[in-house]
Parts: C-alpha cells; sequence; structure tokens
C-alpha cells in the first residue's frame, strides 16, 4: 500500500496567502454600459478591456445565446455577426429588468475571466479558506494538495485517514475518501468527494456524482443546507452512492474512439508531452494504427461513428489512466492547477453515459 502524502501546515498557510492575492477583482457596472467588441474584447464605459474565452462564454449564456448555437451562427455569418446578435440580445436582455451584470477582473493580467449575472453569485477567496479551514479541522481532513489557477481558482483536495474502504471481489480497488473544496470566478464555492485510489495513489475529484454541493453565501438557507448535506457525506466516509456500481460498469464496459481521444486531447492540452509520449496513459495513437490495419481509417470518421467505435481500453482503464498522469510527476511540465482539471475530466467520463452502454446485440 503507497503511503498517503499530504501537505505541511506551513505550505497551506504559504498558498492560502496567494490565493488571497490573486482574490478575482468584482466591478458591477449598468449591462447597458458594455458592448462587445470582439470575442476577446469588450467595451466598459467607454474603455476597451481584454477578456478571456470564458468570459465571452459566460456573457453569451446570460443574454441567452446557447454556446453550441453560437459556434454554428459564427460558422455561417461571420465574428462580427456574431458580435452584432450577442450586443442585440443584450440590449433584449436590459430591456426585459436586466440592468447589471458583476465583471470579474484577473488582478495581474486586468482581464475579465468571467461576467456574473448576480455578484452575490461570488465567494471571496479569503471567506472560502476560513470556511473551508473550519470543515477541514471540524471532520479531521488532512490536505493532500492546495491549487490557484490563474484565474484566481482555488482548489483544495483532503483525505479522511479514518475512512478507507474497498469493493468486495475487487482486488487493489481500496480507497480513501475525502472531500475536493472548490472556489471559482464561474462555479462559485463547491464542495465534490475526492476519490484516493491507493495501490497507485491516484486522485479523482468526483465532481459528477450527487454529492457536488454547492454554497450560496447570499442566501442563509443554503449554509443551512449545505451543512446538513455535508453531515450527511461525512456520516458515509465521504462515499458517493453509485461510485461502486460505477466502477464496476466501467470495468466491464470498453472506451469508445471518441472518449479515448477526448481523454488523449485532454492530456495532450494541459501539458507539454507530445502525441507519443501519452502512450502509456491513453494509448491513442496504438488504437488508431490497430483501427487502420483492419481497413478502417479512423481519421476520417465523424463524432458519432468514433461514439460507436469500440477501443481495446476498458473506461476503467482511461479514468486510472487520466488521474495517474495528474497525480504523478511524469516528467512532464504541467500545472498544479490543470493537474486538478484532468482529475475533474476522470470524473466527468466515470459519471457519464459510457458510448458502448448503449450497444446491443442483433441475432442479424
Amino acid at each position: 500500500m503507497k503511503k498517503l502524502e499530504t501537505i505541511s501546515q506551513s505550505l497551506f498557510d504559504a498558498k492560502a496567502a496567494e490565493a488571497v492575492a490573486k482574490n478575482p477583482i468584482r466591478k458591477e457596472v449598468p449591462l447597458k454600459n458594455i458592448e462587445i467588441l470582439k470575442d476577446d474584447q469588450m467595451l466598459v464605459d467607454g474603455v476597451k478591456i481584454k477578456m478571456n474565452r470564458d468570459a465571452f462564454k459566460s456573457i453569451c449564456k446570460i443574454v441567452g445565446l446557447p454556446v453550441g448555437f453560437d459556434k454554428t451562427f459564427s460558422s455561417a455569418f461571420g465574428d462580427k455577426a456574431r458580435q452584432a446578435l450577442v450586443n442585440r440580445l443584450k440590449t433584449a436582455k436590459q430591456a426585459n429588468g436586466s440592468t447589471h451584470v458583476s465583471l470579474v477582473v484577473n488582478p495581474d493580467t486586468r482581464q475579465i475571466i468571467s461576467v456574473q449575472k448576480d455578484p452575490r453569485d461570488l465567494i471571496s477567496n479569503s471567506s472560502f479558506l476560513k470556511t473551508t479551514t473550519e470543515i477541514i479541522d471540524r471532520y479531521n481532513l488532512d490536505v493532500k494538495d492546495f491549487s490557484i489557477g490563474e484565474n484566481g481558482s482555488v482548489v483544495i483536495n483532503t483525505v479522511s485517514p479514518k475512512n478507507v474502504w474497498g469493493f468486495e471481489g475487487l482486488k487493489d480497488e481500496d480507497h480513501f475518501g475525502g472531500a475536493t473544496f472548490i472556489n471559482s470566478p464561474d462555479g462559485g464555492f463547491r464542495v465534490s468527494s475526492f476519490l484516493h485510489r491507493l495501490v497507485c495513489a491516484n486522485g479523482m475529484i468526483g465532481t459528477g456524482f450527487d454529492e457536488t454541493l454547492a454554497l450560496n453565501p447570499s442566501d442563509p438557507l443554503s449554509f443551512e443546507k449545505f451543512y446538513s448535506s455535508l453531515n450527511e457525506l461525512a456520516m458515509v466516509g465521504f462515499r458517493p452512492k453509485g461510485y461502486e456500481n460505477r466502477i464496476r460498469l466501467a470495468m466491464h464496459t470498453r472506451a469508445s474512439l471518441n472518449e479515448l481521444e477526448t481523454a488523449h486531447s485532454a492530456i495532450r492540452s494541459l501539458s507539454d508531452g507530445i502525441h507519443r509520449e501519452l502512450e502509456a496513459w491513453v494509448p491513442y495513437h496504438s488504437t488508431m494504427e490497430a483501427f487502420y490495419k483492419a481497413g478502417i481509417d479512423a481519421v476520417f470518421l465523424n463524432t458519432n461513428q468514433k461514439k460507436s467505435s469500440r477501443t481495446g481500453t476498458t473506461v476503467w482503464d482511461l479514468v486510472n489512466g487520466i488521474t495517474h498522469f495528474a497525480t504523478h510527476d511524469n516528467g512532464f511540465t504541467i500545472s498544479d492547477y490543470d493537474r486538478r482539471r484532468l482529475q475533474v475530466e476522470a470524473s466527468r467520463i466515470l459519471t457519464k453515459d459510457f458510448d458502448m452502454m448503449n450497444i446491443v446485440k442483433s441475432p442479424f
């Protein structure tokens, strides 16, 4: 059994100070005072300000433009037409009573990183850390890692040393239960299960399970519900419902080529690993070569065809490949915060409807 490694109090304190320093700046502005110039630039009170892709997506969401339609519209009519559409929808939203939004700005780059419909949806990193520290002390949790994103987002993974559980009939599947605490400009304060697999020291952030909790700082009843749900999660050792069933199903379900490609792209986009170097974690190229030898050039398959193409890798092996890459130092450059993003991606794959779940044997 691998030794459980946790961070020191001094490192936690240093990370906490960094998180407070990187806390995003919030500015409430009238909706009528902003205009989209480009998908990376906004006019605010007559001043041009850069914004990232997340900020553009959030303003599209506020004005009621679905992301999927946005891509289709942009491809058909061009970026200028898309910006005009967003601004027209913004004017319509304003006429219907939506008068203000909250701009979230990176304090270092002065770039808009998110746009919030309700400024009360956000909680400062200082308040987040105070609440999180109280919860960690209350449930005797140990801090596994502490990561800070470029946009001021914070992710703290914790484990409960007394809560170790396995599954009947499954070898090397003992886990520590724990909790992940997240504070981000786009998602607010959330708590999810953190699942630490002992045999290879892999960690996964279980945001896809029903136990994910959100805290609304402007609603007093939200605190009561939040702590009540947290107590319930602690009483079962921070073990999410349905986790064992998902593991067993993932072990007996082959990943589709689409799922394999998605996992490979996630690792490649967040690290400096090149295609062939990532085979040990996601066997994408060997799988593509196997299809080619069988007379199928999978490069030309569309997404739906890839979803229907079974590979030789199980979903569980795919999940463990992602979490192993995210949790260990494999010689590639990847930020701590992007490691946490990969842990979330692993959970998303494990908890979604697998592409091969709907394949039915046919007598024909």
